[in-house]
């Protein structure tokens, strides 16, 4: 074992290892990439992270640089969790603390996966509506905000997130919370390091205010750089709060190790509804008519992924073989029994004659399910390579959706392949799988020249490759280049007040090359299945 490992050992509850088989396992997530960590860190409580970060700290003011990478569950798919240095694991900072059934609060640790705390608030009649994978950690939610199926309805993870606790590069415990203007006076005059980021951030936004403030006026929604610093001072109160930050941060800024959640109320039931179509304005006049009952999920689906998926024995059973092509729109209601009956009995009332649908019962639940996992199937089924995501939770503007699709199948040309669309119409969130040959010289140059053509094309339609979810390491080559200078300069500004010494992930967001992902791409496939 090196030193610095045994070190910290001998300093924490937890484990550091450098072992090359817990190195290996640590050195892939979801994405493209593969970067094998000097060591991994899985800190048993808030204590142990906060000695690896002061000591890490310390490394880096001798000129000795173990940069942090915060991984969770490891789900990541653009390589934020990989890095060359420290991974620092909050797979056992898995406790829920504290659950306040009477004021709907939940305090937890950053690495309680969604699935775990929502099944320990189903016992109080509660929930965290938010429909990402329930292996998704707390922490991981807030770090990537990726957003999920449901926040056309409840808004996403940020709707639910009170407050944070986070380590930031010191050492030190930082608290955020909503402050109005006399209770900020209180943080502002601390002589601590969480006082100094308290008077920068003001600072700073009091310097920048016109670029904040075109900032949080433009319409394409993307979540790279650090662009919620247009959330930290809300009006109409003028609170300030800390907190927007740590959203889609990607760990650059510190650890988040706990978390308040207010919660709401867990629905009885939820059904399902699937309406096929053979074109996208069809399918989208529908959806607009559909809307207004404010199904819980709301997705689209290209049809070509289902005949893909039922060639290798995953038929989706509602409606193959007659419909394998057009799109599939799917949505699912979570209201009372009764208000989803009549729910559904209106949307059948508004199919037009050319479209067939079907609604969720008892003695078709398991089509419903075979539908889902005909999607799992088409994801992990290749021709040559692998579905990997690249050019997941893309934003496109629910008007420009129609003439985007159009002009992609001009993609699909230059590539040979079908890029079949599919996501959340409600959030306009979706994603493409490109099938790709990582295995070969080919297949890894493919990759940067698709996500720059593909981000162009998005362009040209009003979206943003990184509009549902942040860049990363790998969606940063194409994302940063649309920043302006003054842009960078604030974002750059951001990074430094909150980590100086540059400890945290100092490669991801800013300052990303081509060269260095071309040489993080994985050269062989994932042995898991990817979703």
């Amino acid at each position: 074992m090196n030193k610095i490992a045994k070190y910290i050992n001998q300093h924490i509850i937890g484990n550091v290892f450098d072992s090359p088989s817990i190195l290996e396992k640590y050195s892939t997530d979801r994405s493209a990439l593969k970067i094998t960590p000097r060591m991994v860190a899985i800190p048993e409580n808030t204590s142990d992270v906060r000695r690896i970060v002061r000591f890490v700290n310390q490394l880096s003011k001798k000129s000795v640089h173990l940069p942090i990478s915060v991984r969770g569950s490891g789900l990541d798919k653009t390589g934020a969790d990989l890095g060359t240095g420290l991974v620092l694991s909050t797979e056992h900072l898995n406790k829920i603390l504290e659950i306040d059934d009477h004021s709907r609060l939940v305090r937890v640790q950053a690495g309680v996966t969604l699935g775990q705390l929502n099944s320990a608030l189903a016992l109080y009649g509660l929930t965290v509506p938010v429909l990402a994978d329930p292996r998704e950690t707390i922490g991981g939610l807030i770090s990537n905000f990726t957003t999920d199926a449901g926040a056309g309805k409840y808004n996403g993870i940020y709707y639910y997130v009170d407050c944070l606790e986070a380590i930031v590069s010191t050492g030190d415990a930082i608290q955020t919370n909503r402050y109005n203007r006399r209770h900020l006076t209180k943080k502002l005059d601390l002589t601590s390091y969480e006082g100094e980021i308290y008077r920068e951030i003001d600072q700073l936004i009091e310097d920048k205010s016109e670029l904040i403030a075109e900032l949080g006026g433009r319409n394409t929604v993307d979540a790279a750089g650090y662009q919620m610093i247009t959330q930290v001072v809300r009006d109409p109160v003028r609170s300030f709060d800390l907190l927007p930050l740590f959203y889609a941060a990607q760990g650059t800024l510190g650890v988040i190790t706990e978390v308040i959640l207010h919660c709401s109320v867990l629905q009885p039931s939820v059904r399902h509804f699937v309406a096929a179509f053979e074109s996208i304005s069809s399918a989208e006049s529908y959806i607009q008519e559909i809307m207004p009952l404010m199904p819980e999920e709301l997705n689209l689906y290209d049809a070509r992924m289902f005949k893909t998926s039922a060639d290798h024995g995953k038929d989706p059973a509602l409606f193959a073989p007659k419909f394998n092509k057009g799109y599939f729109v799917w949505a699912g209601f979570d209201d009372k029994p009764r208000h989803i009956n009549k729910k559904l009995k209106k949307c059948l009332k508004l199919l037009p004659q050319n479209a067939a649908a079907v609604t969720e019962t008892d003695d078709n639940t398991t089509d419903f399910q075979r539908f889902y996992s005909a999607i799992v199937s088409y994801l992990n089924n290749d021709v040559s390579g692998e579905r990997t995501p690249i050019c997941d939770d893309f934003y496109v503007p629910s008007e420009h959706l129609s003439n985007f699709l159009t002009d992609l199948r001009d993609l699909e040309k230059t590539y040979g392949q079908e890029l079949p669309v599919f996501g959340s119409f409600s959030t306009s969130n979706y994603s493409v799988r490109p099938d790709i040959q990582l295995n070969t010289v080919e297949g890894r140059q493919f990759v940067l020249k698709f996500i720059n053509d593909f981000d162009s094309l998005l362009r040209e339609h009003s979206g943003s490759i990184t509009g549902g979810a942040p860049e990363g390491r790998l969606k940063a080559v194409v994302a940063e280049k649309h920043f302006t200078d003054e842009e960078v300069a604030l974002y750059t500004k951001i990074k430094n007040i909150f980590d100086p010494e540059e400890i945290f992930a100092p490669d991801i967001k800013l300052g990303a090359t081509t060269n260095a992902t071309v040489r993080h791409l994985r050269a062989s496939y994932l042995n898991d299945v990817i979703s």
